[in-house]
């Protein structure tokens, strides 16, 4: 459930540079790297970098990405604002990657200033301007087969367990015509077993949801409430922990609370307040 479906609809809302159709394929193994030249109209910006596969037919697959908080350009230890309208080099580094594009199909470079929810989006809406853009590919020699081999791995016996609840995982993006607010729901369930040789059962289930207006960045929360079971013999606990991000202009608001039950009777609660510099973020 975590891998990356369609980037399509990523990409209508991001600037692309796509390349020519190959004729031939090629094979990147590394981490690709964007230099840009930029300015941006608000003293705090984010820059999101997608290299993307696109296929014959139009489907585009993720590769590689890359973000850059734009205060942190120069060091992350000391962020520095950037200075309206002016311009700035900066280097996007994307993630480890080892790709093969097939021939036909064309490489995309998808730009955005936001890239919700992976990050937090910046305080205020902005617009980068891009002057120049590199891309430095990660290319090898075409592997023609196996150019390493290896011994049979060795393990342990499998873990014999007796499945009470199978596991499940869920994804819905709902918008409200009325408001404009999109919702990002995440249900993972993953499931309940049975330790065969002790009997000890233990399920969880994770719930977030992503809500956002794409037109107000502080209006952006997100939630989560995880749900961890224990049982044996008739005996029984759960905890249920939720916790809460919003943020203003000049802080992240975090409340969380904890809930711990013996069969069905609280035992323990307590909740949490947290206010947090945003810091150039």
């Amino acid at each position: 459930p975590e891998l990356p479906g369609d980037q399509r609809p990523d990409d209508a809302l991001s600037v692309c540079f796509d390349q020519p159709e190959l004729s031939e394929p090629i094979d990147i193994v590394g981490a690709p790297e964007v230099e840009l030249r930029l300015s941006s109209d608000r003293p705090q910006a984010n820059i999101a970098v997608r290299l993307c596969d696109v296929h014959p037919d139009g489907a585009s697959e993720l590769i590689s990405y890359g973000v850059l908080n734009l205060t942190h350009r120069n060091s992350h230890e000391f962020p520095e604002a950037l200075v309206p309208g002016e311009t700035v080099s900066v280097r996007v580094v994307l993630d480890q990657c080892a790709y093969r594009v097939p021939a036909g199909h064309r490489l995309r470079v998808a730009v955005s200033n936001a890239y919700w929810p992976a990050i937090w989006p910046s305080p205020e809406p902005v617009q980068l301007t891009l002057s120049t853009a590199t891309l430095n590919l990660p290319l090898r020699p075409l592997a023609t087969g196996d150019e390493v081999t290896f011994a049979e791995p060795e393990g342990a016996t499998p873990w014999a367990t007796e499945t009470i609840r199978a596991a499940n995982s869920e994804r819905h993006v709902d918008r409200d015509e009325k408001t404009g607010m999109v919702t990002l729901s995440i249900v993972d369930d993953f499931g309940e077993v049975r330790d065969l040789a002790h009997g000890l059962a233990n399920g969880s289930i994770a719930r977030e949801t992503w809500t956002i207006h794409p037109d107000d960045p502080l209006s952006a929360s997100g939630k989560t409430h995880w749900t961890q079971t224990l049982s044996r013999n008739g005996w029984s606990v759960r905890t249920e922990t939720t916790a809460e991000m919003r943020s203003d202009g000049q802080n992240f608001s975090v409340s969380a609370r904890i809930e711990a039950y013996e069969d069905e009777t609280l035992v323990f609660e307590r909740n949490f307040e947290e206010k947090v510099p945003r810091a150039f973020l």
